[in-house]
């Protein structure tokens, strides 16, 4: 397992929380999928239609979309210090789920994409429509990138991922971090230890 150096200090200091899918300004939008490619098997060289990176290990997440406040376990959400239960929603994009710390005014959150079946073939197919997107080191051999409709929520503590759950589904995980840890701390650090836990989570079946 991936050891995240930098993540204890952010979790000290209750830097977690995530963008979902509304537009609100600091708010993370699912990447559109007007665009996606028309074929989405990956090619001989393991990658997708747009240059996505093939899935190797894909997750069974089909008990998770019906619940996907349980992607984060009762002891990480006190390790992450979000002590606000879950907000499960249905929302168009895909069920997901936000964590809530008010006092800190951090949050997390998860989205499971299925408004399309091409999975993180999507956000590459919109690469140059996102002022934001970044490739990442993959997570389990799940395929990573920091992407957002908006420029600058990074400074303000803001990062979303698109993590590539199958070839044909992704998810959309965000964080905020503390206003206390705003312009000290990594907010796509942050994202990626809970993109980490949720993973293992959802390895494990529990």
């Amino acid at each position: 397992m991936r050891t995240w150096t930098l993540l204890p200090a952010l979790l000290a200091a209750s830097a977690l929380l995530v963008g979902c899918s509304d537009t609100e300004t600091g708010e993370a939008t699912p990447a559109a999928t007007e665009s996606s490619p028309t074929n989405s098997s990956p090619s001989e060289n393991g990658t997708a239609p747009g240059g996505a990176p093939k899935v190797e290990n894909p997750l069974d997440t089909t008990k998770f979309q019906q619940d996907p406040c349980n992607t984060l376990t009762s002891a990480q959400l006190q390790e992450l210090v979000l002590d606000e239960p879950g907000e499960p929603d249905d929302a168009e994009a895909g069920p997901n789920c936000i964590w809530r710390n008010s006092e800190a005014q951090s949050r997390a959150s998860i989205v499971f994409v299925t408004a399309g079946n091409h999975g993180i073939s999507d956000v590459y197919a919109n690469r140059d429509t996102n002022p934001v997107f970044e490739e990442l080191p993959a997570i389990e051999g799940h395929p990573v990138v920091a992407y957002d409709a908006v420029e600058g929520e990074h400074e303000k503590g803001y990062c979303t991922l698109a993590v590539g759950a199958t070839d044909q589904l992704w998810l959309s995980i965000g964080v905020k971090i503390s206003d206390a840890t705003v312009g000290q701390r990594d907010p796509c650090v942050a994202a990626q230890g809970v993109a980490e836990m949720m993973i293992n989570t959802m390895q494990g079946g529990s």
